[in-house]
């Protein structure tokens, strides 16, 4: 049977559809009554067909990932990452990777006995990555004994280091050409194995501290453009020995979009650079967010999390860190079901069957596009005015932020805002598990990661 089963329909077009959806709304305006902002920069219609894709530069798709030499694997690999604290027990590292985890993330100050922590360890097998709690050089140093300790060739080591020499400005430790003469420190010293990246990008800085999507990748990019001007090291060198770092909050097509987005951007600034690099060629490690979730009634952060991570994964992410929101103390309940969400999505969503669920969709499609050439306009507008670093010491990139964070934390708080479990449909006194509150403090040069419901949070504390 070769009948078209859509003969019986003739051909519409976009103006049609809204054409019937002002009859349905009685004289209510339609863009009023159906469009929104993202992030108050992007206009969003109620729909999208393939007519608002004519003009736009399409959308690469299949491109997360090199297909594996070896026949019989998925379509789809990710890094399904459990961190690792100062003090975790080697029984619950073994344990992690032997119940879901394929990766670790070690929190080291260059002063542990890792031939003990990480006894039975096959680093070959898995990927690890380095978060030091200091001195980078010594937490590197500290690993790659380890390692060589283990007989493995370091060419076969996976993994890299996750910090960024942008963090020792923040934290007002460095300034920026002491940073970079430790970055180049780090890049001599790293393993020569392709898949060792000596440090990440951290764009979820932004967004973890209130930022919008919008605003992280302008400032993200903005700090790799800094970087490649004002280091002397090459750009090829610097796009292969990096990866990006950010963090999924629970706009969920937007997060899928951003990390789209965040890929492409990538190569196309490498490009400018003289640099062909292909889409695939980007290490994208991504968390799910802090800034999504909440203290009161922590049950909504599992949630939360698993959908974060869904969009994570089907935008792109090489590497997943579901974080659960105690982190180092988090019990082995919350530490089982933040690895087991990859699992599920993998065994029960089979998401990894799917090279690119999202390809195709007009929606996101068109997202991708706004965000790059917003993105584009954003960090235009940051280089006309000095460029990063001296938005940076003037504190512009601190100040956006933080009134970024402001606004959405008040929103939240006079209920503007939706944010269930928080000031919409709270869980019944038997059912509540709320979390300790930590108060949050900031120096002038930071950005600390915060939370939206942060002031509903304080208000319930004052009336406690």
């Amino acid at each position: 049977m070769n009948s078209d089963l859509f003969e019986d329909f003739s051909p519409t077009n976009k103006a049609a559809w809204i054409n019937q959806a002002k009859k349905d709304l009685k004289g209510k305006d339609f863009k009023q009554s159906l469009t929104t902002k993202l992030w108050e920069e992007i206009e969003i219609e109620p729909f999208y067909t393939k007519e608002d894709l004519a003009h736009l530069p399409e959308i690469p798709k299949n491109c997360f990932e090199k297909a594996s030499d070896f026949s019989g694997f998925p379509s789809r690999n990710w890094v399904n990452f459990s961190a690792v604290y100062p003090k975790t027990s080697n029984k619950e590292v073994l344990n992690a990777l032997e119940n879901g985890a394929s990766g670790l993330i070690l929190y080291l100050d260059g002063n542990e006995k890792l031939d003990h922590l990480l006894k039975g360890v096959q680093a070959e097998y898995i990927s690890i990555l380095v978060k030091p709690l200091g001195d980078p050089l010594l937490a590197m140093k500290s690993f790659l004994t380890w390692t060589e300790s283990t007989g493995i060739n370091e060419m076969e080591i996976n993994g890299g280091m996750l910090w960024s020499p942008m963090d020792l400005l923040f934290s007002g430790e460095k300034s920026l050409d002491q940073a970079i003469q430790i970055l180049k420190a780090v890049i001599a010293s790293s393993p020569k194995s392709k898949n060792f990246h000596s440090f990440q990008f951290n764009f979820s800085r932004y967004a973890e501290a209130g930022a919008s999507g919008l605003d992280e990748l302008i400032f993200g990019f903005g700090e790799i453009i800094e970087l490649i001007d004002q280091s002397g090291i090459e750009p090829k060198v610097i796009f292969e020995k990096s990866g990006i770092f950010t963090a999924v909050g629970d706009l969920h097509f937007p997060e899928i979009a951003k990390l789209k987005a965040i890929r492409f951007f990538a190569s196309e600034l490498a490009f400018q650079y003289g640099i062909d690099r292909s889409p695939r060629d980007s290490f994208i490690l991504s968390k799910t967010s802090d800034w999504s979730k909440s203290t009161l009634d922590a049950n909504t952060n599992l949630i939360r999390q698993t959908y974060e991570a869904m969009a994570a994964v089907m935008g792109g992410a090489n590497g997943l860190w579901v974080v659960p929101i105690q982190q180092d103390k988090a019990n082995e309940l919350e530490l089982r079901i933040a690895r087991n969400v990859s699992s599920i999505l993998i065994h029960e969503s089979y998401l990894d069957k799917v090279a690119d669920p999202t390809a195709g969709s007009y929606y996101l499609d068109f997202l991708v596009s706004e965000i790059m050439k917003k993105t584009k306009e954003g960090i235009q507008v940051l280089e006309e005015k000095g460029g990063w670093k001296a938005a940076f010491e003037k504190n512009q990139i601190q100040d956006k932020v933080r009134e970024a964070r402001m606004k959405k934390q008040n929103e939240v708080l006079i209920g503007k805002a939706t944010k269930i479990g928080v000031n919409r449909f709270s869980a019944s006194s038997s059912l509540k598990n709320d979390l300790d509150f930590i108060p949050f403090e900031e120096e002038m040069k930071e950005l600390k990661p915060s939370r939206v419901s942060y002031l509903v949070e304080l208000q319930n504390q004052n009336q406690a």
